[in-house]
Parts: C-alpha cells; structure tokens; sequence
C-alpha cells in the first residue's frame, strides 16, 4: 500500500553484504517520501514566470542499521537545486549525513503538523531546498523529474557505494487554503419539520 500523501516517493535498496558462504545480510534502503515543489506563497505569477525561486519539501529516512547515507545533491534536467544547512549547523557535523535511522526533512508543506511544542519525535535534520533557473518547466499541476544523488559509507566511515533515484515530483496546484467550517444550510432554523 501506497502512503497517502500528495509528494511522490522513492526508495533506493542498499546493496547487500555476503556474510558467509550462502548468506546475505540486507543493508537496509533509503526512503524519500513526500517529495513535492511547494507553491510560491508570495508573487506566485513572478517566480512561475521567472522559473523560480521554488521551494522543494521532502522527506528522506536512512532505513539501514549498517550505512550511513549522504545526499550528495538533487540535479534536475533544466534548472539548479540548492541545498542549504540550518543556521545552527555544527561545523563538524554534516547536516546531510544520515546515521543509522536518522532522516532529513526540507521544506514545511503548508498544514502540516508539528508537535505542540515544536519539537520532532525523531531524529530529524532540517534544511532548505530551493530549485531555481527552470524557465517554463516548472508549472502548477505538472511533475518536474529530481535526482537524488547519494554516497553511502559503512560504520567505519568506509564508502561502499554511490546510488540514485529519480522522482517524478510533482509541482502544488496552488497554496492550501485554510479550512473554513461554515455551517451552510440552516434548514432547522426555520421550525418547519
């Protein structure tokens, strides 16, 4: 069963490791869930007509319990795709790293949920994607082609392998718009029942 949200998803199987003659042990994959071009807030017609700045949410999870996961970048066909830490990075850290179970998120999609206080549940790095220079390829509705570029180490610090992922990211048809709860049709008001 698909997840049910309005980005599109991918997932990148990890090569396996042989541990022993006949055996294999799985090395898990990365999930990049949700991805979708958010729908400009401020001066929509602007930045569609002049092919960005667009603002790109995602999420990527490092299923694996052996490898750490790097995204190295996003390219697309036609355009730039820019990735930026958060403020508060540590230097001696990279924010795009994925240890074991940690994942990425750029983006807030308009409506989402947070918790109460503002704090993840997971372990979860935050950053900003924008995607720039599109001339006319980016359109309300319409799905722009994003490759994922990863680098992937072992424990060790080792890299074992680099991998891909093409998603066919769709573009928002336009901002959400905030639920208005209006009751509209009074039909007890008038008592004729």
């Amino acid at each position: 069963m698909e997840p049910a949200v309005n980005g599109a998803a991918g997932t990148i199987e990890l090569t396996p490791t042989t541990v022993g003659p006949h055996e294999v042990m799985s090395n898990g994959s990365i999930a990049i869930r949700n991805a979708h071009v958010l729908y400009p807030t401020d001066k929509a017609e602007a930045v569609f007509g002049d092919g960005g700045p667009f603002k790109v949410a995602f999420l990527i999870a490092n299923d694996s319990p052996t490898r750490v996961v790097k995204l190295d970048g996003i390219t697309t066909k036609t355009g730039t795709v820019k990735i930026t830490p958060p403020a508060d990075a540590k230097a001696a850290q990279d924010p795009t790293s994925l240890r074991p179970t940690h994942s990425l998120q750029a983006g807030e999609p308009t409506g989402s949920i947070t918790a109460a206080d503002g704090t993840d549940t997971l372990p979860v790095t935050r950053l900003d994607v924008e995607l720039n220079d599109t001339g006319k390829t980016v359109a309300a509705g319409l799905t722009v082609p994003l490759t994922f570029n990863f680098s992937v180490y072992d424990l060790t610090g080792k890299k074992v392998e680099t991998v891909s992922t093409t998603v066919l990211t769709p573009v928002d048809g336009s901002p959400l718009v905030t639920r208005q709860d209006v009751i509209r049709d009074r039909q007890g008001e008038s008592g004729g029942h």
